[in-house]
């Protein structure tokens, strides 16, 4: 139960206050996790019943600490209890602070939690400090009570001396510990201020008018006794007992000693009700030694508080009070359910959400599910009041009535709750167990006096399901006859056969014939058994996979969702071994998934994992793609549109990409579409790309390129398949040869060439040659893929479509892994001025708008556009790949610059057609800019210089291509202007490569000769 003073219109800004404190805690944490912060606590030390429930303490200790979730300079410590009859609360802080005398004390933090959470029983087996919260920690996962603990003394420790602050494991208090003033001496109690109602089921302080000193300690009073002892205040207040206690370093000192006593040792001693007590000024010493508040007072018991009182007794007890404050008290499984699920108040004060580490239905309203580390896939049909699932995996249908709450359950069957229904898993030696009761029962009532079972008495619930309690409770006595130890629950082989059994304990009266007699002759567990043989290494394992699945699940919604992938790798987790794991798990589903999925989910896995075998899958993914797609010729087809010829010569026209490219590049083109303006181009009065093919009478197969003067006749078939490889000279033309079928990518490596081509009943010599630099910008390999693959198809007498050979241009340069888009071919091998589009999806359909100008527009375009060499060479292929990585990984800036330089194609058209090109030249310079955003490195200084340089003469211009060398065209302020700028380029770069080409702007983008 949580108890928030004051928040209805929040009149005193009560709220505002509590907000700030927790977001100051919470701010001291994240430094804690740092180092290097100022001395928080030096040593945080669990209590635990057992070795057993102590190992299970460790072993979610050290998660967090690989995970980097524990303050780096707080060192921890698990204690166990003795095994034997339980030692108490006060007995266990006696037993740590024993062990810590070997040491300097420095400033400890003690956390009680111990016991079998016999009121809370889904948290019996990992333990009640572990319970969920729905808060994310840094790393992702989801908080529990241990990390709210953290979080919210982590500031505390700062201003404090050496000594121990001990502190319950079912209590977390929200408040501002600049309020606290520990240095008194003696001790020093942690009180909270609470409505007189709720300090009925607490210990209450009542100090003396200094408000300072304990006068009484009040244990779970009647409002009567409250009111006898002056413990309610005018505002209708009580100091409630938040379970914090300080112990400075001289009563830690004489508390060592008395725990070296023998007699002390001997008995189950409370903290409160046997250690603290006797510091209260009102505690009598014979109503001490009887006190049965906590237990009985048998003679062990009292021997040890008549030593308590002698050495103890008069050691100063003090109260600091916190206000405001929110005291929140996990005591039992409604009181869990109402804070975590029904609070909304409580959570909007500390931050809580309703789904942390979670996947909700997509489908379905959500308002009604709080989810902590849970994934829900079927159908929900809501009860009244919210359903709490923790730690859970829900495949088929939920439904509930009233409340809910689902822990550590994985089922694909149907779940249907009655009202107000918690139901918990647990795996334990020879399958599992499902403990299905009442979100009201205390299992620690007698049966036969208030006890409740599923919210129905005993009675009521053994006669609808026709059984006797000695069947529940065999060979105890029935003082012992509590739902702690009825025999309840069926053990089964799976965790769906445990859930079909264990659900019809809901309403036996109607549970289908059979079920009965199965219920009766399974092994039946406890809660009590339950606890005692839970596996406690597999309930950790299933809840670090259920993290991972969940982590993998909300990763790949976010890829689906187009998330950044900056943003969402943070899903993954923090350390390397978790995002491993959890990556395996992602690429293993996206193997599954549409290919768009795919390549951007290895993408966003690169990025997370910085791994580039990730990023490499995504490419491929995209390769995959356009290949499947594309209209690639077949071998075997026969030649239309005439006899093949012995000799084809294709020249072709380069380009200028004036505005919008990079949106024609896959994956952008395929997912949004593109829209780029661009223009074929001569130069110096020629096509400056030419490809020649000519058939040989014998069965050679001659590579040529004019450019470097350099030839290839190679003679095997596996010389020719190594043709991704960007830097050798003949790569575009193997990769051509094998697209085409005249060397099947089938053919076995060692498979002479010449054999190859005697089957086809002739041999080839191709050869390439351009006149413009390399890495010129204007779109030259492209285009040259286009002409060698229009050259090889009309030298078999074919006619291929534009579309067609559009096509298989992309594909082919996939083949390459230089990647690429549509709008180099386009723009080189299709003459004019032209707005080139597609729709997003495969295959991609051009749409060529080709531009209709007026005639003085057309004229003023010759004189004003010129195009500039910079003497700059540059090469595409990783700058592609970081590009579109980029886009596929949807950082934010890619997403909005690919959008603008779409726009930007469009507002370029409207300028031509209109005749305004000092627009154009603006509008270029805009782009050119957002060029250089996208990629810093396609610009230098002497390329940053070199446009200052043309500055007066322009209105605007950028670079061809992607940048980084090549050409640059410009937008001259008037024809005159174009002339000074030649002369002005001449006298600034003598020596240089750097100047003005003849250029023009041909009807006809490509030319094709056949010789027969």
């Amino acid at each position: 139960m949580s108890e928030i003073p004051h928040i209805a219109g929040d009149p005193y800004g009560y709220a505002a206050f509590i907000r700030q404190a927790h977001q100051n805690n919470w701010q001291q944490y994240l430094a804690s996790l740092r180092g290097g912060a100022r001395r928080g606590w030096d040593l945080c030390v669990l209590t635990a019943s057992d070795e057993r429930q102590a190992a299970m303490y460790r072993a979610q200790l050290e998660g967090r600490r690989e995970a980097g979730l524990l303050p780096r300079d707080m060192r921890f410590l698990v204690m166990a209890d003795p095994p034997g009859p339980r030692i108490g609360s006060g007995g266990a802080t006696l037993r740590v602070l024993s062990a810590l005398s070997r040491d300097p004390l420095g400033r400890v933090l003690i956390i009680h939690s111990g016991g079998d959470s016999r009121r809370l029983p889904h948290c019996s087996a990992i333990g009640k400090l572990f319970a969920r919260l729905p808060r994310a920690l840094p790393d992702g996962r989801a908080s529990t009570v241990f990390d709210e603990f953290l979080i919210s003394l982590s500031g505390l420790a700062h201003e404090l001396p050496d000594g121990v602050l001990v502190a319950s494991g079912d209590v977390l208090l929200v408040f501002d510990h600049l309020q606290l003033a520990l240095q008194r001496p003696g001790v020093t109690g942690v009180a909270a201020a609470a409505p007189a109602e709720m300090g009925t089921h607490h210990g209450i302080y009542v100090t003396d008018d200094n408000g300072h000193s304990l006068r009484a300690y009040l244990h779970k009073p009647s409002l009567k006794e409250l009111a006898r002892q002056k413990a309610i205040a005018p505002d209708g207040t009580v100091q409630i007992d938040t379970g914090l206690v300080w112990l400075d370093g001289a009563t830690v000192g004489q508390l060592i000693a008395l725990g070296e006593m023998e007699a002390v040792r001997a008995a189950t001693l409370n903290l409160y009700g046997d250690l603290l007590l006797p510091l209260s000024a009102s505690t009598v010493r014979d109503d001490y030694l009887a006190d049965t508040s906590d237990g009985l007072a048998t003679s062990a018991v009292q021997a040890a508080r008549a030593i308590i009182w002698e050495r103890l007794r008069g050691i100063p007890f003090n109260v600091e009070r916190v206000s405001p404050a929110v005291f929140i008290h996990f005591g039992t499984s409604y009181e869990y359910w109402e804070m975590v699920a029904a609070d909304p108040a409580l959570a909007e004060l500390v931050g809580w959400e309703r789904q942390v580490a979670a996947m909700p239905p997509r489908d379905a309203a959500t308002s009604s599910l709080v989810l902590v580390n849970a994934v829900i896939e079927g159908s929900v049909r809501p009860g009244t009041l919210p359903a709490l699932v923790v730690d859970s995996h829900l495949s088929g249908p939920f439904s509930w009535q009233g409340a809910a709450l689902v822990a550590n359950v994985c089922a694909e069957q149907p779940l249907a709750l009655a009202q107000d229904v918690v139901v918990h898993q647990l795996p334990m030696p020879g399958g599992f167990v499902t403990r299905i009761f009442g979100l009201y029962d205390d299992p620690k009532r007698a049966w036969d006096v208030d006890g409740t079972f599923m919210n129905r008495s005993w009675a009521e619930w053994l006669a609808a399901a026709q059984v006797e309690p000695e069947a529940l409770w065999p060979g105890l006595s029935p003082a012992e006859w509590i739902l702690w130890h009825a025999r309840l629950f069926p053990l089964a082989a799976t965790r769906e056969e445990s859930l079909r059994l264990a659900l019809q304990l809901q309403q036996p009266e109607l549970a289908p014939p059979g079920w009965r007699e199965a219920w009766l002759a399974a092994p039946r567990q406890s809660l009590a058994s339950g606890f005692a043989l839970a596996e406690g290494e597999a309930i950790l394992r299933e809840i670090g996979e259920l993290e991972d699945d969940v982590a993998a699940r909300r990763f790949l919604q976010a890829v689906h969702d187009e998330g950044s992938a900056d943003v969402i790798k943070a899903i993954l987790g923090s350390t390397p071994a978790a995002i491993a794991r959890r990556g395996e798990r992602v690429a293993a589903a996206l193997s599954q998934m549409d290919a768009i999925l795919r390549l951007r989910g290895f993408k966003a896995l690169a990025v997370a994992a910085n791994r580039v075998e990730r990023e490499d899958a995504a490419f491929r993914t995209l390769a995959e793609m356009i290949a499947a797609t594309a209209h690639v010729p077949s071998p075997r087809s026969s030649p239309t549109g005439g006899a093949p010829a012995t000799s084809v010569r294709v020249e072709a026209a380069a380009r200028i990409d004036l505005g919008g490219g990079w949106t024609d590049t896959p994956p952008y083109s395929i997912e949004r579409g593109g829209t780029v303006l661009n223009a074929a181009l001569t130069l110096r009065g020629e096509y400056p790309i030419a490809v020649e093919a000519i058939r040989l009478a014998e069965p050679r197969l001659i590579l040529e390129s004019r450019d470097i003067a350099a030839s290839l006749e190679p003679r095997l078939a596996g010389e020719l398949m190594a043709y991704a490889n960007p830097a050798d000279p003949f790569a575009l033309l193997k990769a051509a040869l094998v697209m085409h079928g005249i060397v099947p990518a089938t053919a076995p490596p060692d498979m002479p060439v010449a054999e190859l081509l005697r089957a086809q009943g002739n041999g080839l010599r191709l050869t390439t040659r351009t006149s413009i630099p390399r890495g010129s910008g204007l779109g030259t390999s492209s285009i040259m893929a286009g002409a060698v693959l229009a050259c090889l198809t009309a030298l078999e007498g074919k006619e291929l479509p534009t579309a067609e050979l559009f096509d298989q241009v992309l594909c082919l340069e996939q083949m390459l892994t230089t990647g690429g888009g549509w709008q180099d071919q386009v723009g080189g091998l299709t003459g004019g001025i032209k707005l080139v589009e597609t729709a997003p999806g495969l295959p991609q359909q051009l749409r060529v708008t080709p531009l209709r100008l007026r005639p003085e527009t057309t004229q003023a375009l010759a004189e004003r556009l010129v195009v500039v060499y910079t003497g700059q060479q540059r090469l595409a292929k990783n700058l592609l790949r970081a590009v579109m990585g980029r886009w596929m990984a949807r950082d934010p800036e890619m997403v909005w610059i690919l959008q603008e330089i779409a726009r930007l194609a469009l507002a370029m058209r409207a300028a031509l057609e209109s005749g305004d090109l000092d627009q154009l030249g603006w509008l270029l310079a805009e782009h050119w800019a957002l060029n250089r955003r996208m990629d810093p490195g396609c610009t230098n200084p002497f390329i940053d210089g070199l446009f200052a340089r043309m500055a007066p003469y322009i209105c605007g211009g950028k670079l061809a291509g992607a940048g980084g060398g090549g050409f640059a065209f410009v937008v001259a302020r008037d024809a005159a202007r174009a002339a000074q700028l030649a002369q002005a380029l001449r006298q600034y770069y003598p020596g240089t490569p750097v100047g003005v080409w003849t250029s023009a702007i041909p009807a006809t983008g490509m030319r094709i000769r056949r010789h027969s």
